[in-house]
């Protein structure tokens, strides 16, 4: 199965959630790294004790947030207290070590989440007090520390903080765009998903219970006049109306069992469908005949749609072809299964395109190709007055069956009840 892909879930309702979560809980383990390094950076300084109690600070300060972001990610994104009280622990660290040492990328940190947090507003205020810092800073360590006025020191890294400050800024425009056009598309994705559940159970009950249903009707109309005039022919009626009934139960019981999930542990697709087509034969009384290859593994979709193609075909033949034989046929052809419903009824006249059948209420054709479509295939339809139909519906096919051991057996003789006329997508052997 094909990973899903990972979307980019937007900062919710608290403004602290999603991806602003993930960001600034990773900025916040980078900051920590960066405290471990300063601290085993610090040398053999007159003010080490203080340093290091510094550092210990703000490491608490940056895990505090870190450990506990539902609670204190909402209260951050609406004041932006915490990160004015660490700039001021940030400027006292930054005295005592200097601005070359490691800890001036700590305060760098401190401008991403600025821009991130609180946008470019967030980001202009933070750059300028940033700098200001950084200018104090220079001034305080300027008097011992000549290394400190030089281009890099003067202009470049303080330079670092709108920049860094602005990037995130931009980062938090462009993430939060993202996660409402994700966000936007999950929603479509969700209403077609709806949409096409609703479609394929308005075709599940046109093929199936609807059907049922509607035979139960009128067979229950006839019933109470025939006990009038027949009452031996009612009884059989009788039993006929209880196995529509019953009948009608189990596609409920299918359509259910399908919209709970419980549609995939089915049998292979031969079996399947001899068993469908034995069962019709035996309550219709039509004869039924053809032969089922092993076509190999399929995908569960083009299974289920192969069945309901199957029932829709030979409940046509029922009520509309007066047949006398059905063949049934189940073969793979390259890259293609296919499977084939023949009929000798009266036949009709096949439009070119099945879609025109629908302006005149007759959906059982177009349903068919709704199905095969829906499982990457199409459906083609053979048929003239008084010439039988030839239903011809292809998938595209898995990998190919494995063949057993030894030799291939003998091909099978063709059958003598074929139609003549060619369908298209299928060749008969």
């Amino acid at each position: 199965m094909a990973d899903r892909p990972i979307r980019l879930e937007g900062r919710g309702a608290d403004g602290a959630g999603g991806w602003l979560a993930s960001a600034c809980r990773l900025i916040l383990n980078v900051r920590g790294g960066i405290l471990l390094i300063t601290l085993f950076a610090l040398g053999e300084e007159e003010h080490r004790g203080l340093t290091v109690a510094a550092i210990v600070v703000a490491a608490v300060a940056s895990l505090v947030p870190l450990l506990r972001w539902e609670q204190v990610g909402p209260v951050l994104v609406r004041h932006p207290s915490y990160l004015a009280g660490e700039l001021v622990l940030a400027a006292l660290i930054l005295v005592l070590t200097g601005v070359d040492s490691p800890f001036f990328f700590f305060t760098l940190g401190t401008a991403l989440l600025g821009g991130l947090v609180y946008g470019y507003p967030g980001a202009g205020l933070f750059s300028i007090l940033l700098v200001l810092v950084y200018a104090y800073v220079i001034h305080l360590r300027a008097p011992f520390d000549s290394t400190l006025v030089d281009f890099r020191t003067l202009v470049v890294l303080p330079s670092l903080y709108p920049l860094v400050a602005v990037a995130g800024a931009g980062a938090r425009r462009l993430l939060d765009r993202q996660a409402e056009a994700e966000a936007t598309l999950a929603e479509q994705e969700r209403a077609m998903a709806t949409q096409a559940e609703r479609e394929r159970l308005a075709r599940d009950m046109h093929d199936s219970l609807a059907k049922t249903v509607h035979g139960i009707g009128f067979a229950a109309l006839a019933l109470s006049r025939r006990i009038e005039v027949d009452p031996p022919g009612a009884v059989e009626d009788a039993r006929k109306l209880a196995a529509d009934a019953r009948t009608a139960a189990q596609e409920a019981r299918e359509l259910l069992s399908g919209l709970r999930g419980r549609d995939d542990a089915e049998l292979p697709l031969p079996t399947a469908i001899r068993s469908e087509a034995a069962r019709w034969g035996e309550r219709t009384g039509v004869v039924v005949g053809g032969a089922l290859d092993d076509v190999g593994p399929l995908p569960s979709l083009a299974l289920r749609e192969l069945r309901w193609i199957l029932k829709e075909a030979l409940a046509n033949v029922e009520r509309y072809a007066h047949a006398t034989r059905v063949d049934v046929h189940l073969r793979r052809l390259g890259a293609r299964v296919v499977l084939t419903v023949a009929d000798d009824g009266d036949g009709f006249e096949a439009p070119e395109d099945l879609e025109q059948l629908a302006g005149v209420g007759s959906f059982g054709l177009r349903g068919m190709r709704e199905r095969a479509r829906l499982a990457g295939g199409d459906v083609s339809v053979e048929s003239e007055p008084g010439d039988g139909c030839v239903i011809s519906v292809w998938v595209p096919a898995g990998a190919p069956p494995r063949q057993p051991e030894g030799p291939e057996p003998p091909p099978a003789a063709p059958s003598d009840t074929v139609p003549g006329q060619a369908v298209e997508g299928f060749t008969w052997q």
